[in-house]
């Protein structure tokens, strides 16, 4: 006789309370798949990281502008680019083939660093087939013409700002660099977190 051990876990539904956290092993299909037959009732992706993008963006758009305003054939150089699966596209597909191999639920996570792509970002997860989301808050408190009050409305209002833009469950992960940890984590709550 084996023991029951289903529970819930941010309204989902799971077969065991062991939720394998971001790792190599859940960032890799056949790893996600040897976790799940160890029995874990959940699986949460590595972050997406909205700098990732940026800079990858960014690096793209300087190499193929190089050498452009010096030599009028620069232009002709390099092939036009039809289409570039970039680090958010990827990470899109990651959550499709992850959630196509595995039968528990597959959690995304998100660490962005603007109100836009916090909500654009935790949009296109969720459309991706993700079947709950972590919000990774995470700041450093560096420039002392910003207070802890001011940081703290900011996270909230995006905490706010992505559970209005999903409907699947969002979960917040928390640095310990609060001021109050347990009156912030509360007020989280309040804006909608699910966990």
């Amino acid at each position: 006789m084996s023991a029951d051990l289903r529970t819930r876990y941010l309204g989902l539904e799971l077969r065991s309370p062991l939720v394998a956290s971001p790792s190599p092993l859940t960032g890799d299909l056949d790893g996600a798949r040897r976790l799940v037959d160890a029995g874990v009732g959940a699986v949460v992706l590595p972050s997406l990281f909205e700098e990732e993008i940026l800079h990858e963006e960014l690096e793209l758009t300087r190499s193929l502008e190089q050498g452009t305003e010096s030599f009028a054939e620069a232009l002709d150089y390099f092939p036009a680019i039809d289409e570039l699966v970039g680090v958010g596209e990827r990470y899109l597909e990651r959550i499709r083939r992850t959630k196509a191999a595995v039968d528990v639920p597959v959690i995304a996570s998100l660490n962005a660093i603007t109100a836009g792509g916090w909500v654009r970002y935790a949009q296109q997860i969720q459309e991706a087939g993700a079947d709950a989301l972590e919000v990774n808050l995470y700041q450093l408190a560096a420039d002392p013409s910003v207070s802890a009050t001011e940081i703290e409305e900011a996270h909230l209002d995006l905490v706010g700002a992505v559970r209005m833009a999903v409907t699947i469950p969002v979960a917040v992960k928390l640095s310990p660099y609060y001021s109050a940890f347990a009156s912030f984590a509360h007020r989280v709550a309040e804006r909608g977190a699910d966990g």
